[in-house]
């Protein structure tokens, strides 16, 4: 499975947070590695089905990070993936995937919300393959 990652969100992405100001890099390379991570078990599964193999493109459509005056930090994602043939690019699905995770934090500590939606995202995907019949 090779996994395509683009993305149409800021890069970095600010933090729309009340009198402080942060922005959150690589999300497009972050995102990829979650989803990589999560889909391991289909690709292995599927492997000998088509020697080529496949392309999974996600693509992170949108996303937003922002604080709220009581020091609640909201991060959403947005994932629309692709699954096709790796040759020929032959379409086989298509889903949307959304994320959100909200927390008690700081902008210097807001990685982890980051990190949890991203691997929410991860985790969808990899049970809407489970669900594909390639």
């Amino acid at each position: 499975l090779e996994l395509v990652t683009r993305s149409s969100a800021p890069d970095p992405l600010p933090l729309l947070y009340a009198r402080r100001s942060a922005s959150y890099g690589d999300l497009e390379v972050s995102l990829g590695h979650a989803v990589a991570t999560a889909s391991v078990a289909w690709a292995e599964a599927h492997r000998g089905e088509r020697p080529e193999g496949w392309q999974l493109l996600v693509e992170l459509v949108q996303a937003r990070a922002e604080g709220s005056l009581d020091g609640v930090i909201t991060v959403t994602m947005n994932v629309r993936a692709t699954l096709r043939a790796r040759v020929g690019h032959e379409y086989l699905a298509q889903t949307q995937a959304h994320c959100k995770e909200r927390g008690l934090s700081t902008p210097e500590r807001a990685a982890p919300l980051f990190y949890g939606c991203m691997m929410a995202v991860g985790r969808e995907l990899a049970g809407w393959l489970g669900g594909v019949k390639p």
